[in-house]
């Protein structure tokens, strides 16, 4: 047989190139006609898909980058090697996690994920592939279609994710009934509705909408979002999308672009949100009640009600960012200026001021070893009033009954609200917090008495207040502190003492004035005292007196705040700082600091006990006579008035001021009870795993913005 020759092999192989080239143009265009197009281009934001008025958004990218492997997360190690980790998961809110089923729906979403991969041979990784790169979840709680919106049964949501060519390849063989199969196998039917996928899922409460756009794919339980976002892809003039807001603006691109600058991350791994708060029913409920002004049995909520005002926040917009150390949520919350009360209005309008020029001095005075401190631009009159406002009625009737017995300045006092509004214009907007654990002063005087006795055991910490002083106002803080002083009998203070601020061999000019008297819990005294600018008011001397210390460390050597190492960590580099330049308020929490202070309460609760103690009983017991009188004897004059039957022991005044101080003890003792005592162990563990917290504040009257920071004990 002869070979072929040269030119006809030539002509075999190019008839067979050209078939094989003609096969795969054929194939090319059926899979870009059917399935999809390998060379379509993609969505170049996905935000800008989303209409701005869900009431609820949150965006992730590069999901994929932050498990090692799924659902482990990269910091998962640390996590579970820093102290108290073990304490955390035998806690309540760690075995709540295990209670809750979330520990087994995590398991079986791994099972799941990992039955895909499997069925697929490998081609298909869920997470990598459909979710990735950049995923948003969005939605709403209300139903604007109806007047007024009506809260719905279920949200309507909608997730939007960028998905790699394998997952849009599977939607095009699932247009073309190749995966009817298998989904009927799991029992899923499917069916089309125009450019929608309908699905129906087993035990889910309706169908699943899918439709796929370029790179994006598209699933919700409701059709509006969808239809919604697909008139923002075609770029329908009647619909905007969640980005182009100015809450979105003020409360995520600025913020986290000011954070990338301050870092030098181009791009950060942020999750970034907006919510509606008031749309969702269960945060409505919570607003109605808490915080509550008429709360009886907490002081610190009263307080806080004056401060915080839930049913006005409109709008919450934000982003965690998860920095190399440390934890950041920053953002905005949009407040509805017309649900403020007259405190809250000049609270949130208080003066614009550099922080270098009125929180750097006041961090300067902070001791280190304070374990927190607060400062606040506000009202320092309003803040007043409304502290005294939170005080129970039977403490703001002794207040008042001492004040009218006094003179200020020459005159005769009305009340507490008639003192505030002397002093008023003698302090600047300003308000700052140190707190500290208590060490009992073990001080003797010359007869070997304790100079400050406490009676009312407490765990309570020592506490100081610094006010900023109006320039020349500080001969009127001056004279309060002489009135008190000088009547210091008439506000139940047993003894006064001038507590000296020495340092070495030296000693400042300016002493503390301490008022005793064994009823103050833990402490057992009032210290006070002006210097400078400033007047300081504290439930214990020997704080106000480091607090001086540290004001004056030129000549003392004492550190401040501002000179540890976790602190300057936090403020960074001054030209690139995380702190603003101008805050309203800023909070700071040292983990480490907090430990001794937890303990002196985990150990107080630990050793409650329900029978009275005899001295508390016999230094308790004047006071606890005049408000029982007061509140159930009052036509009595005094307790000199009434008829002996009644105050002989055993008689009818006798035990109602027994029962009363029982009652009192009870409250004091026995409020922990066992969820107390675990829940003290609990924040003990956390407190362990935390080496600073910080809150920053930005606040006007229509919105507060914020920068929280969590840095962990992990390293």
């Amino acid at each position: 047989m002869a070979k072929p020759t040269p030119k006809k092999k030539r002509r075999i192989w190019r008839t067979l190139a050209i078939t094989v080239g003609a096969l795969v143009v054929l194939l090319f265009l059926f899979v870009a006609t059917f399935v999809f197009n390998p060379f379509e281009g993609r969505v170049l934001e996905l935000r800008d898909v989303v209409p701005r008025g869900v009431n609820f958004f949150v965006h992730k990218q590069r999901l994929v980058d932050d498990f090692d492997p799924f659902p482990q997360p990269r910091f998962w190690a640390d996590l579970t090697s820093a102290p108290g980790w073990k304490d955390v998961q035998a806690s309540a809110l760690g075995q709540s996690w295990q209670r809750n089923g979330a520990d087994r729906a995590v398991q079986q979403l791994v099972a799941a994920l990992e039955q895909v991969k499997t069925d697929s041979s490998g081609f298909l990784d869920v997470l990598r592939d459909a979710f990735g790169e950049e995923v948003i979840v969005a939605g709403y709680e209300q139903d604007y279609t109806q007047q007024p919106p009506r809260p719905l049964a279920q949200p309507w949501w909608c997730v939007y994710t960028r998905v790699s060519w394998k997952v849009k390849a599977g939607y095009g063989l699932f247009g073309l009934g190749f995966l009817d199969g298998a989904l009927k196998q799991q029992g899923i039917e499917s069916s089309k509705d125009g450019e929608l996928f309908v699905l129906k899922v087993p035990g889910a409460p309706g169908p699943l909408y899918v439709r796929r756009y370029l790179d994006l794919l598209m699933v919700g339980n409701n059709m509006l979002l969808l239809e919604q976002s697909q008139r923002l892809l075609d770029g329908n003039r009647d619909e905007e999308p969640i980005g182009v807001m100015a809450s979105y603006e003020d409360g995520v691109t600025k913020r986290v672009a000011r954070w990338s600058s301050v870092h030098a991350v181009a791009e950060p791994n942020a999750v970034d949100f907006v919510a509606e708060p008031n749309a969702f029913d269960a945060f409505r409920r919570f607003a109605a009640t808490w915080p509550n002004r008429a709360n009886k049995d907490s002081m610190n909520e009263r307080v806080l009600a004056s401060f915080l005002n839930l049913r006005g926040w409109q709008m919450l917009t934000g982003a965690m960012i998860f920095g190399q150390d440390a934890l950041v949520a920053t953002g905005q919350v949009e407040l509805n200026s017309r649900e403020h009360t007259g405190f809250q209005s000049s609270f949130y309008k208080a003066e614009q001021a550099p922080r270098q020029k009125w929180l750097d001095p006041f961090l300067g005075m902070v001791p280190e070893t304070a374990c927190a401190c607060a400062a606040l631009r506000m009202p320092s009159a309003e803040f007043l009033t409304a502290m005294f406002d939170a005080l129970e009625d039977a403490e703001k009737e002794l207040l008042t009954d001492a004040l009218r017995r006094v003179q200020f300045q020459g005159q005769q006092l009305n009340d507490m609200r008639d003192l505030i509004e002397r002093l008023r214009h003698a302090f600047l907007p300003r308000t700052g917090f140190v707190f500290r654990k208590n060490d009992p002063d073990m001080s003797r005087d010359e007869s070997g008495k304790l100079m400050v006795p406490v009676t009312a055991k407490s765990p309570v910490p020592q506490v100081a207040w610094v006010f900023w002083l109006e320039r020349g106002a500080s001969a009127k803080a001056e004279e309060l502190v002489t009135m008190l002083r000088t009547n210091y009998s008439n506000f139940r203070f047993q003894n006064v003492w001038h507590l000296p601020v020495s340092f070495g061999n030296s000693r400042l000019q300016e002493p503390v004035t301490e008022f005793t008297n064994p009823l103050i819990p833990g402490t057992g005294e009032l210290a006070m005292i002006v210097f400078g600018d400033f007047f300081v008011l504290s439930n214990s001397g020997p704080l106000v007196r480091d607090i001086l210390r540290t004001h004056h460390s030129w000549q003392t050597g004492a550190r401040s705040l501002r000179d540890t190492e976790e602190w300057k960590r936090f403020e960074g580099d001054p030209d690139r700082s995380e702190l603003a330049s101008s805050l309203n308020g800023l909070v700071w929490v040292d983990g480490q600091k907090m430990l001794p202070l937890i303990d002196d309460y985990v150990n107080f609760a630990a050793a409650a006990s329900d029978l009275p103690d005899p001295a508390w009983m016999m230094e308790n017991r004047p006071s606890a006579e005049e408000t029982v009188r007061r509140a159930q004897f009052a036509r009595y004059g005094s307790k000199a008035a009434m008829p002996k039957a009644m105050t002989d022991e055993g008689g009818e005044f006798d035990v109602a001021v027994t029962n009363y101080l029982k009652q009192q003890w009870q409250q004091a003792r026995t409020n922990f009870t066992a969820k107390d005592r675990a829940d003290l162990q609990q924040l003990r563990a956390m407190a362990q795993m935390l080496r600073s917290a910080s809150l920053q504040l930005e606040l006007e009257n229509n919105y507060i913005r914020f920068q929280a920071r969590l840095a962990p004990n992990w390293r």
